[in-house]
């Protein structure tokens, strides 16, 4: 019986060490082929080692995901590049089967089936892969996937595809998860939430159905934590959505600022009563909030929505005024470029009686559009809008023979504030 034991023993080592040769044998086969992008050349090996030997090495499944994508790039027949990326969702799923690390792989595949599928349906089905992703570790998803899953989740609000209920289960959660691990990651992470959360502060703001609804959501699903530092991550993430009309973010925004009343906390009370239109209470707090900040690019922020709330209390020098210190504690921010062209723009006939000088505050209006997309150039758009229309009222040659200025000249105008501007036509 021992004998026979051994016997066997022997024999499964002899079989185990064949078939590793075997798949050592089809690696370096395919290898080559890969290695020189032939990759219908290097499938037939790798297809050999993928069914026989899972576990071989991870680098397989990372292989396998760079033929396909290379048979992808050589054919232009949907049916095929379909099929071969159903079969990239197989590799995978297998790779998460044998080697784990769901939320990283998940993203992965929820960004090829995005990117690759040839399908109406494709963005739904990678949403709902990134979602995965996102719930196999909802406390430190995988970064890369919830920036897809983010942009696809507005895309898909917008055309009606999930409900205003189902994208705020898809944002909110989320965005409070990577804004806690903000404080504990490094500066790459940071940078990365940044970025992400500008890029959907800026789609929600094109979204005010949805900002309204999630108003109520938030009041619905969240209460006002005890603990500070999960209150104050609440308000960041209410505020960067635009939610700030919520009794959630008005009673979180009190209890931050009797705990610790500091800029952020004065600013977040500032941002509820503009959203409710108490701008008297609004420009109080804000000029608090402005007093304590230390960081130049947040008193940027707080001096810019000081500035519309001035506007919206029609005191315009006030607005130009808040908006010219906010472009110099942050010189890269366009914004208060463009908001001073637009106050300009809007209300040149308040700055003159004389009809010809209300026509040169257009030449003043525009000179702060242009400074604001050339600060930055994502305002381009905005900005060239309102060039188009200011350009169509600046003085003609005629009205400007009559009042002596010539193209170049040097005009300076008190309007709501001391202005230097250039004569064209």
């Amino acid at each position: 019986m021992k004998k026979l034991l051994t016997f066997s023993m022997i024999a499964l080592s002899s079989l185990f060490a064949n078939a590793q040769t075997e798949c050592d044998v089809n690696y370096s086969v395919y290898k080559e082929f890969l290695n020189v992008e032939s990759y219908k050349n290097a499938l037939p090996k790798y297809r050999e080692v993928f069914n026989s030997c899972p576990q071989y090495d991870k680098v397989v499944y990372i292989d396998g995901i760079k033929i396909y994508k290379g048979m992808i790039s050589q054919t232009q027949n949907v049916a095929e590049i379909n099929a071969y990326v159903d079969t990239l969702k197989m590799i995978y799923s297998k790779r998460i089967e044998n080697y784990g690390e769901a939320s990283s792989v998940l993203a992965r595949c929820g960004l090829d089936v995005m990117k690759l599928r040839k399908s109406d349906t494709a963005y739904v089905e990678a949403y709902h892969i990134l979602a995965q992703s996102v719930a196999a570790d909802p406390a430190n998803p995988d970064m890369s996937g919830v920036s897809a899953y983010f942009q696809l989740a507005v895309n898909l609000v917008a055309k009606n595809k999930i409900s205003n209920d189902e994208f705020f289960a898809a944002i909110v959660p989320t965005s409070i998860a990577v804004k806690k691990n903000v404080a504990t990651n490094d500066a790459k992470y940071k940078q990365q939430a940044e970025k992400i959360f500008s890029t959907l502060s800026t789609n929600m703001s094109k979204l005010p159905a949805q900002q309204s609804d999630f108003d109520r959501l938030f009041d619905e699903k969240y209460k006002v934590s005890n603990d500070i530092a999960e209150a104050a991550v609440m308000s960041e993430t209410m505020s960067m959505l635009g939610c700030e009309g919520s009794g959630l973010f008005a009673q979180t925004a009190e209890k931050l600022y009797s705990s610790n009343p500091s800029s952020a906390a004065a600013a977040s009370i500032a941002r509820y009563n503009r959203k409710i239109k108490d701008y008297e209470k609004a420009a109080q707090y804000y000029g608090e909030a402005i007093e304590r900040e230390s960081d130049n690019v947040k008193k940027s922020v707080y001096l810019y929505e000081a500035s519309t709330v001035a506007n919206f209390r029609k005191k315009y020098s006030e607005a130009v005024s808040l908006a010219k210190k906010s472009a110099q504690a942050n010189p890269s921010n366009g914004a208060p470029y463009l908001f001073i062209g637009a106050i300009y723009g809007s209300n040149a006939n308040l700055c003159s009686t004389d009809a010809f000088v209300r026509r040169e505050i257009y030449w003043i209006a525009a000179d702060y559009v242009i400074k604001a997309k050339n600060t930055d150039p994502s305002l381009e758009a905005d900005a060239n809008s309102l060039l188009k229309k200011f350009s169509a009222l600046f003085p003609n040659k005629e009205d400007a023979f009559m009042h002596s200025v010539k193209p170049g000249d040097v005009v300076r105008i008190n309007a709501f504030d001391s202005e230097v501007t250039t004569a064209r036509f």
